[in-house]
């Protein structure tokens, strides 16, 4: 669950609530996973792409496409603004990915994803399928420090009168363990501009994991966006278990 807020390249801020359940399966080297989100959103001045959250203007891309950067407030007649926080379920993501690498303290995965239009809304997707694929890596320095590198790409799915530039997309990620089962994680995100004409997002965060069991890990992290299309502050909080 994440709760972020911005005005992005808009007049109006949007605070987004999200509430991501998923489910992984793991045989030996081969992980599949599969994702549904759910949004509350006070406009639908932003859209669920597989590359996450993105300003799109609303459900035609007009506000963004045609250059207008003051669409979108709220009780217009744009059709992009919200009186009222607006809860819609999102669009499935699948995803498969293969483990290339397996040595002690270093590990290589390659995966292929892709979100799949069904959401009964186009206030928060785009109606169009988006593929993508991630190749990560962690590496153990030292004991208990621990380097991660996450390089993905995706191709976009267009709206009517927006056309999204395919972005790639990295997140830097440097852990550590405390005796007291909790790691402590800082973390720089960044991406190339999927918006014509505006910024790329980019990002910085920190976080905490309670390790103490390895069959339920949980933990809280927060972000600060750093340019326009990133939001400004968002936090969030993550509980994983082993079935």
């Amino acid at each position: 669950m994440s709760v972020a807020t911005g005005n992005y390249i808009f007049s109006t801020r949007t605070t987004s609530v999200t509430i991501a359940t998923g489910i992984a399966y793991t045989v030996g080297r081969l992980t599949l996973r599969a994702g549904l989100p759910v949004f509350v959103q006070n406009t639908s001045l932003l859209a669920g792409l597989g590359a996450g959250m993105m300003p799109s203007g609303g459900g035609s891309g007009r506000n963004v496409g045609g250059g207008g950067m003051g669409g979108g407030m709220m009780g217009g007649g744009s059709g992009t603004g919200m009186a009222h926080y607006r809860a819609a379920a999102g669009d499935l993501i699948l995803q498969v990915g293969w483990r290339l690498v397996n040595q002690t303290g270093t590990g290589v995965t390659l995966s292929a994803a892709a979100k799949i239009p069904v959401t009964d809304t186009t206030a928060y997707g785009t109606g169009q399928w988006d593929l993508g694929g991630t190749l990560s890596l962690t590496h153990r320095s030292t004991g208990k420090v621990f380097l991660g590198l996450d390089i993905s790409y995706w191709h976009l799915g267009d709206l009517p009168q927006l056309n999204f530039r395919d972005p790639i997309l990295g997140t830097a990620t440097v852990s550590r363990l405390f005796p007291t089962a909790w790691a402590g994680s800082l973390f720089l995100t960044g991406a190339t501009a999927a918006l014509r004409g505006y910024q790329a997002p980019v990002s910085i965060g920190a976080g905490v994991t309670h390790v103490g069991n390895r069959s339920v890990m949980w933990g809280f992290l927060a972000n600060i966006g750093l340019t326009e299309t990133a939001p400004q502050f968002s936090i969030g909080a993550s509980w994983r278990v082993g079935l």
